[in-house]
């Protein structure tokens, strides 16, 4: 008897023996984790490849079994497959035989493996982007925490976020995409929009940028189109419908910040963030003024400050770790 890989191996292949079968039943039974390795996709990517090469697949054996197990027909004639067809023969054994091994726990009723939730956290002055198993990508932004589970299940994909992230959402029409954030879900089933909602904030902003989306809060739903956006103030609840330009709510994973007449305090939260450096100033001087520009990652924080005074009369000075702003 061989290895648990080669009886694996067997197993892809469509060439593993009844024992061989027992003993592989017994193998994932013992860790849910080797459940996970024999079906993980590359293990079916590896099946399909090796199906594909014939020169590497040997079907004789397999139709041989197959021979001993038909009666003979009165009149016997030797019939030669192409090759194609014995690509196509091993091909169907070797779904046979995945369908035998995944049957055994389905008519047992035995639990569904639990997906492994991995957090994923953004550290201030970077940007991140992840690419998620069913064709999604998500762009998440600086000081953001985002959980995404190893495996989505057959009805839902369902992520957590706390901060900032752009979602570009593969279409799956069985299996809606859902984003929990404080206060709201969201519901796609493929599309591009952008989620804010960082712990700091006394708002959650979602906006989109193409398809359709469902955004749910605790008073109710609204769906929203292209080019509008949702403000979600946490403390009342209040939901707020609005117009804007997608393009500058999501600008930030392209290496800039487009704002317009936004609340300067909120631009000095993204400041920070950004270039990783705090800012020290009184709320009660800067929480009333909105600002009109484009900040840059590749410039330096004093590049923003001097810029900011053009328009906001202000007295700053630079530390190692810290930038003191004061209204003149």
């Amino acid at each position: 008897m061989g290895s648990i890989q080669e009886i694996k191996q067997n197993y892809i292949q469509g060439t593993a023996t009844e024992e061989e079968l027992q003993l592989l039943l017994k193998w994932i039974k013992k860790n849910p984790e080797n459940r996970n390795e024999l079906f993980s996709e590359k293990d079916i990517l590896n099946a399909y490849e090796f199906v594909r090469n014939s020169k590497s697949y040997s079907v004789s054996d397999e139709l041989k079994r197959l021979n001993t197990k038909i009666k003979p027909a009165p009149v016997q004639k030797k019939i030669i497959l192409p090759n194609y067809l014995k690509i196509a023969a091993a091909f169907i054994m070797a779904f046979a035989f995945s369908w035998f091994i995944q049957s055994q726990f389905i008519s047992k009723e035995e639990p569904v493996l639990q997906a492994e939730i991995k957090n994923v956290f953004v550290p201030r002055g970077q940007v991140n982007q992840i690419f998620l198993a069913d064709g999604s990508r998500i762009w998440v932004n600086s000081e953001s925490t985002i959980n995404v589970p190893s495996v989505f299940n057959l009805e839902e994909r369902k992520v957590s976020l706390l901060g900032e992230a752009y979602f570009e959402v593969a279409e799956d029409t069985e299996r809606p995409f859902k984003v929990l954030v404080e206060g709201q879900t969201i519901e796609v089933l493929g599309t591009s929009f952008n989620v804010r909602a960082y712990e700091n904030s006394s708002k959650i902003q979602t906006t989109l940028k193409e398809g359709s989306i469902k955004l749910t809060t605790k008073n109710g739903y609204t769906t929203l189109k292209p080019g509008e956006q949702t403000e979600l103030d946490k403390k009342s609840g209040q939901l707020v419908l609005k117009n804007v330009n997608p393009e500058n709510f999501e600008s930030w994973k392209d290496g800039k910040y487009e704002f317009e007449e936004e609340n300067l305090v909120e631009v000095f939260n993204i400041v920070e963030r950004w270039y990783d450096i705090d800012l020290i100033y009184d709320i009660e001087d800067f929480g009333k003024l909105n600002y009109t520009g484009t900040i840059k990652r590749n410039k330096s924080v004093k590049h923003f400050l001097r810029v900011l005074g053009l328009t906001v009369p202000i007295n700053y000075e630079i530390n190692i770790d810290n930038v003191k702003i004061k209204k003149k």
